[in-house]
C-alpha cells in the first residue's frame, strides 16, 4: 500500500513539475508588453468612451463566447450596469472601473484585456493559465450617466465613491450587492488623478499611484489588506521597468464611507489604481497600456502567489503621490513695475474644458503661481533668463479677414507681439483651428501677470519676441507654428 501511495505521490511531483517546467517556457506577461498592440481595442481612440461603446463591446466578446454578460440593474438615467465574467478559477477577482463618469483610462485598457483573454494565438498557454486559475468579474462602467457628460459624479450629484456606506446611488447600491453575492477575494478599483500630482517631492509625475486602502482609522494591517500591500508591491517591481520612478502611493488615511475602503474591511484584498500623467500623453494611451500590462502581471502573481514573497516595508518604500506639478514652469522672467525691474517664476495649469460634441476637451490656460517655483516643477519647464515679459498686441480686423487668415499669417503677427483679435464687424465668427484668440477688449493694461488669469504673453529677448505663451501653451517662435488648443479667452 504505501509502495503505490509513493509511487502516486511520485506521478503527482513529476506531473506538477511538468507543468510548471512547460508554463515556465513560454511568454508570460513581461513578453506581452511588446504585443500589446495586438490586443489594443482599435474602436476606443480616445478618453471619451461611451455606455453605448461599452455595451457594444461586451456584445462582442459574448458573440465569440468565453464571455458572459449579466447586466446587474440600471443607473438613474437607466443605463445598463454590466457584470462581464470569465475563467473557472477558484480565486476570484472582481475589477470595477469608471465610478467617477470622467476617468475612463482603465476601462479603455479593460476592453484590451478582454481581447487577450478573448484571443487564441502563441500566448494560449498563458492565457489558460489565467482562466484555469482565476474566476474573472469585470464592472467596465459604475457611472455610465456621468461617462455620457464626461462628470465626476452620477446624475443624482452624488459621488458614489463616497456612498458604500449609505447607498443612496443605484450605483452604489448595484456595486455593493455583487461584492457580497461573489464574494472575491481580490478587487482591483480602478480611477484616474490629476496628471500634476508627482512622486513625492520630485519632477517626476505620478503616472500610477497604489493604494491598499486602509480599514479603519488605525490603518491596522490584518491578511486581507496585507495581501493587497504585498500585490501593490510585487506591481511596482515590474512597472519600475517602463516608468522608472513614476509610480507613487495615494494617500492612505481612512476614508469611512469609500468603497475600497470598505472593500477591505469585507474582507476583499482590494487595490486602488490611479491613472495620473506622462509627458505628451493628454489622452492616457500610454497609461493605459501600462494598465493593461500591470493587471494581467497582477492576474499571474495572483495565480502562481509570487506576490506573498514581497515584503510589506518595500510597500511604504513607494513615495506618496505630492502635488508639486504644473503643466508648464517659465523661470526667472524679468518683468517691471512702477519703475522696479525683477525676475521671479510662473506656473500655468490648463484646465480641461468638455466641448460641445460630449467626445473631445478644449484647455484653458491659467496663471496658477507666481513667485519662487524652485520646489516645483512642470511637464514644460523653461528657464527664461535674459527675456522679457509683455503683454499682448490686439489687432483689429474684421470678420472675414480674421476668417481668411492663414496659419502663417497668424503666426507673423505673434512675431510682432500680437495675441488676440478684436472683430471690427461682426462677431459669431469659426474660432476652430486658430492660434489668435478674439477679445472684446481694444487694449490690456496690466502689464504684470495675475492669478487666476488667462495665460497669455511674450517673452522678449533682446527687445525681439522670442516666445509667446497662447492660451497657456508654449510656442517657440524660431520654430514652425503649430495651432494650439484655443477657447475664446477676453
Amino acid at each position: 500500500m504505501k509502495t503505490k501511495i509513493y509511487i502516486l505521490f511520485g506521478f503527482l511531483i513529476i506531473n506538477f513539475h511538468s507543468e510548471a517546467q512547460i508554463f515556465s517556457n513560454t511568454i508570460k506577461v513581461d513578453s506581452l508588453w511588446g504585443q500589446y498592440d495586438l490586443y489594443k481595442e482599435k474602436t476606443i481612440a480616445n478618453r471619451f468612451i461611451k455606455h453605448t461603446d461599452v455595451v457594444g463591446l461586451i456584445e462582442k466578446h459574448v458573440k465569440i463566447g468565453a464571455f458572459k454578460n449579466e447586466i446587474l440593474g440600471n443607473s438613474v438615467e437607466g443605463r445598463s450596469i454590466n457584470h462581464v465574467t470569465i475563467g473557472k478559477g477558484k480565486i476570484k477577482v472582481l475589477l470595477w472601473s469608471q465610478m467617477h463618469g470622467d476617468e475612463s483610462t482603465a476601462t479603455m485598457a479593460l476592453f484590451d484585456i478582454f481581447n487577450f483573454l478573448d484571443s487564441k494565438d502563441k500566448n494560449d498557454p498563458f492565457r489558460n493559465y489565467l482562466l484555469n486559475n482565476l474566476e474573472l468579474h469585470f464592472i467596465p462602467m459604475v457611472n455610465p450617466d456621468g461617462a455620457e457628460v464626461w462628470k465626476r459624479r452620477n446624475a443624482f450629484g452624488i459621488d458614489i465613491n463616497r456612498d458604500a456606506v449609505a447607498l443612496v446611488t443605484p450605483e452604489a447600491t448595484i456595486l455593493k450587492n455583487i461584492e457580497q453575492q461573489i464574494k472575491p477575494d481580490f478587487g482591483f478599483n480602478l480611477h484616474d488623478q490629476s496628471s500634476l500630482y508627482s512622486v513625492g517631492h520630485n519632477k517626476e509625475p505620478a503616472t500610477i499611484s497604489f493604494l491598499a486602502p486602509a480599514y479603519n482609522y488605525e490603518q491596522t494591517e490584518n491578511e486581507v489588506r496585507k495581501n493587497a500591500i504585498k500585490l501593490i508591491a510585487n506591481m511596482n517591481t515590474h512597472l519600475q521597468n517602463y516608468i522608472p520612478g513614476k509610480v507613487s502611493r495615494y494617500n492612505d488615511e481612512f476614508e469611512p464611507r469609500a468603497f475600497g475602503d470598505n472593500f477591505q474591511a469585507w474582507g476583499v484584498s482590494t487595490i486602488l489604481i490611479e491613472s495620473g500623467g506622462y509627458k505628451e500623453d493628454i489622452e492616457k494611451q500610454y497609461i493605459r497600456k501600462l494598465n493593461f500590462y500591470a493587471i494581467l502581471q497582477a492576474f499571474e502573481s495572483i495565480c502562481n502567489k509570487s506576490y506573498q514573497n514581497e515584503k510589506t516595508e518595500d510597500y511604504y518604500k513607494i513615495k506618496v503621490n505630492s502635488h508639486f506639478n504644473y503643466d508648464l514652469v517659465i523661470r526667472n522672467i524679468g518683468f517691471a513695475k512702477n519703475g522696479i525691474t525683477y525676475k521671479t517664476d510662473i506656473g500655468i495649469n490648463l484646465e480641461q474644458v468638455l466641448n460641445n460634441d460630449l467626445n473631445s476637451v478644449s484647455y484653458k490656460g491659467t496663471i496658477a503661481e507666481i513667485g519662487d517655483m524652485d520646489y516645483n516643477f512642470g511637464y514644460a519647464d523653461m528657464n527664461a533668463n535674459g527675456m522679457e515679459y509683455i503683454v499682448p498686441k490686439i489687432k483689429l480686423l474684421t470678420q472675414k479677414e480674421w476668417e481668411n487668415l492663414t496659419l502663417t499669417e497668424e503666426f507673423n503677427l505673434v512675431k510682432q507681439g500680437f495675441l488676440f483679435v478684436k472683430l471690427t464687424d461682426k462677431n459669431n465668427p469659426n474660432t476652430s483651428n486658430k492660434l489668435l484668440q478674439l477679445t472684446e477688449l481694444e487694449t490690456i493694461t496690466n502689464n504684470i501677470p495675475e492669478m487666476k488669469k488667462a495665460a497669455n504673453f511674450v517673452l522678449l529677448e533682446k527687445s525681439k519676441p522670442k516666445y509667446a505663451v497662447i492660451n497657456g501653451f508654449l510656442i517657440d517662435l524660431s520654430k514652425e507654428p503649430k495651432v494650439a488648443n484655443n477657447i475664446i479667452s477676453n
